[in-house]
């Protein structure tokens, strides 16, 4: 009998011992963790090299890796390498990567509420409003924020890409000019009903295959910010540029959430405060985009037509009621968006007087 005992006691022993030492490795393993562990971020964008998301991405991976000597690296992913945009948001949601830029006119089917951000003539054309109410709004940083969040993802900033403009064949300057017009849109509802109501004949494209359908007449026009019209050489096949201001291109980083939650909170901060900095600089880096793209279109055979306010204001009363119509398919949407108006009107207020 007192040799059983002591052979449980020595079993006992044996197995506390190990539990001890295995809680004293993830003891180990917690504080390298939170002292300097190796990091390496996948960043995935929408856009080609060169483009504005392409200048976020790399300059986000340039302020991280100096900030931690290179303890945290970043590989960027230019858009079509990882796959389509959604691919791009499901990985992002799986963990296969860590960040990504996602735009709401891809995110819609996932995140229905995110397809506000494109409603035509919602935002400012002040774009120093628009700047203010994506860095400050409720609405967005909050409501919009949580339906991220119920997903996977933790929205770090929305920010703008610059103001959307047409391209098309024909002038487009008053809302019959859309009719019957074959305009390209991103895969989202909103979008889709929103140039129905312009009187237009949707026809979704992706990214890639906008210019060879432009080419052969399988779409007759688009809209994208000026610097991806004349990055991506659509000017080569369009006769006519308009510049309507009828919406401001949006888009949101991101990162998987169980990724960021399981980091030392060292890292998380450091990932935050670098975002924070980059989404500074990246309102000017717009704005120089934007007019370096404007001075090639001059330089190319192109009629640029810029619209009046009044026709302008022709086209956002015949969109008007897609806020309607959208807002009453969701307790939710509505909610963001009624917030959204006022927010942005405050915000206007804010920066005329």
């Amino acid at each position: 009998m007192f040799r059983k005992k002591r052979f449980y006691l020595f079993v006992f022993t044996v197995v506390i011992s190990v539990v001890l030492a295995a809680c004293s490795n993830d003891r180990i393993r917690s504080e390298a963790s939170t002292d300097g562990e190796e990091i390496t971020l996948k960043f995935a964008h929408e856009e080609g090299q060169g483009d504005v998301q392409d200048l976020y991405a790399n300059k986000f991976k340039e302020v991280i890796e100096e900030k931690t000597n290179g303890r945290i690296k970043v590989d960027v992913y230019t858009g079509g390498t990882l796959g389509t945009s959604i691919d791009i948001l499901h990985s992002l949601q799986t963990g296969a990567i860590e960040l990504a830029i996602t735009s709401p006119g891809f995110s819609g089917d996932v995140i229905p509420e995110s397809q506000i951000m494109s409603i035509p003539f919602l935002f400012s054309d002040n774009l120093e409003v628009n700047k203010k109410v994506l860095q400050e709004s409720e609405a967005l940083n909050g409501l919009l924020a949580d339906k991220y969040e119920e997903i996977g993802v933790i929205p770090f900033h929305f920010w703008l890409e610059g103001f959307m403009y047409w391209t098309a064949n024909q002038e487009i300057t008053a809302p019959e000019d859309m009719n019957g017009i074959k305009m390209r849109t991103m895969p989202t509802n909103l979008i889709i009903r929103s140039y129905e109501h312009l009187g237009a004949t949707p026809t979704t494209t992706d990214s890639g295959e906008i210019y060879t359908m432009l080419q052969t007449n399988g779409i007759d026009g688009q809209e994208n910010p000026l610097f991806y019209i004349v990055n991506g050489n659509f000017l080569e096949v369009q006769d006519y540029l308009m510049d309507t201001k009828h919406h401001i291109y949006t888009t949101v980083t991101v990162t998987n959430q169980e990724f960021f939650e399981g980091l030392a909170k060292e890292d998380q901060q450091i990932i935050e405060e670098a975002i924070d900095e980059v989404n500074d600089w990246s309102f000017d880096m717009q704005e120089e985009e934007a007019e370096k793209a404007l001075k090639k279109a001059k330089e190319d055979d192109i009629e640029i037509i810029e619209l009046t306010s009044e026709q302008r204001e022709a086209f956002e009363e015949l969109s008007l009621p897609i806020r309607e119509v959208y807002g009453e398919e969701s307790n939710d949407a509505k909610a963001i968006i009624e917030m959204l108006e006022k927010e942005i009107k405050e915000a206007e207020a804010d920066l005329t007087e």
